[in-house]
C-alpha cells in the first residue's frame, strides 16, 4: 500500500479538483435544475462512466496519443468544443414552457441523459492529459507486492479519485435537484440561469478550441 502521507496529499489535491468547476458540473446543474434528482443523477453517472474510460486509458497508455499525435488532441478538441456549442445553444435558444424542465433534452431518457455527460466528459482532451499528468505522479518505483506495477498504482490511484468524483457528482444532482424544485414557481429566474448556462458553455467551448494543450 502508499504511504499514508502520499495518500493525504492525494486526497488534498483531489478534493481541490472536484470543487473545480467546468463543463460537467454546469451540465449536471442544469440537468437537474430542469428535469429533478434522477435527471441530474443520469448525467452524473455519464460523467462517472467517462472518468473510468479516461483512468483505463492513462492506466495503460492510450492517453500517450493525445501528446505524441497533435492531430488526435486537435481533432478530440474540436469534437469537444462543438458538443458544448450545441448544448450550449439549446440552452440559450429553447423557449421556457412553464414547466419545470429548462431544456427539452432534459425531459429524454435517463439514457439520453447518461450519454450527455458521457460526452461532455469524453470529449474534452484535458481531462485525458489531467489524468496522464496527476496520476502518475504518486506512483512509487520502490512499492512492493500487488501495487509494484506503475500500471497497478494508476489504476489503485485513479479508483479512489473515481470513488471520490462519483460522490461529487451525485451530490450535485441532489443539491441542485433542490434548486430546481425552489425555481418552480420562478420561470423568470429559471430563464436567467438557462441563459446563463448556455453563455459559460459557448465560453468553455471557446477556450477549448483556442487552448494548446
Amino acid at each position: 500500500m502508499p504511504e499514508p502521507h502520499t495518500l493525504l496529499i492525494f486526497a488534498g489535491a483531489s478534493l481541490a479538483l472536484y470543487l473545480a468547476p467546468g463543463p460537467d458540473m454546469l451540465l449536471i446543474a442544469n440537468r437537474a435544475i430542469a428535469g429533478g434528482a434522477r435527471a441530474g443523477a443520469a448525467a452524473a453517472l455519464g460523467v462517472f462512466a467517462g472518468l473510468i474510460v479516461h483512468m483505463l486509458a492513462a492506466a495503460f497508455g492510450l492517453a500517450t496519443l493525445l501528446t505524441v499525435w497533435p492531430v488526435a488532441f486537435t481533432v478530440m478538441k474540436w469534437a469537444g468544443a462543438a458538443y458544448l456549442v450545441y448544448l450550449g445553444l439549446m440552452m440559450l435558444l429553447t423557449r421556457d414552457r412553464g414547466g419545470l424542465s429548462i431544456l427539452p433534452t432534459a425531459r429524454g431518457t435517463a439514457w439520453r441523459l447518461f450519454r450527455q455527460g458521457l460526452l461532455v466528459n469524453l470529449m474534452n482532451p484535458k481531462i485525458a492529459l489531467f489524468f496522464m499528468a496527476f496520476l502518475p505522479q504518486f506512483v512509487d518505483p520502490n512499492l512492493m507486492g500487488p501495487l509494484a506495477s506503475p500500471a497497478a498504482q494508476i489504476l489503485f490511484f485513479g479508483a479512489l479519485f473515481n470513488a471520490g468524483s462519483l460522490i461529487w457528482v451525485l451530490t450535485q444532482a441532489a443539491l441542485f435537484a433542490r434548486l430546481g424544485a425552489w425555481l418552480f414557481d420562478r420561470p423568470s429566474v429559471r430563464r436567467w440561469i438557462e441563459r446563463l448556462s448556455g453563455t459559460v458553455l459557448l465560453a468553455l467551448a471557446a477556450r477549448l478550441a483556442t487552448s494548446e494543450r
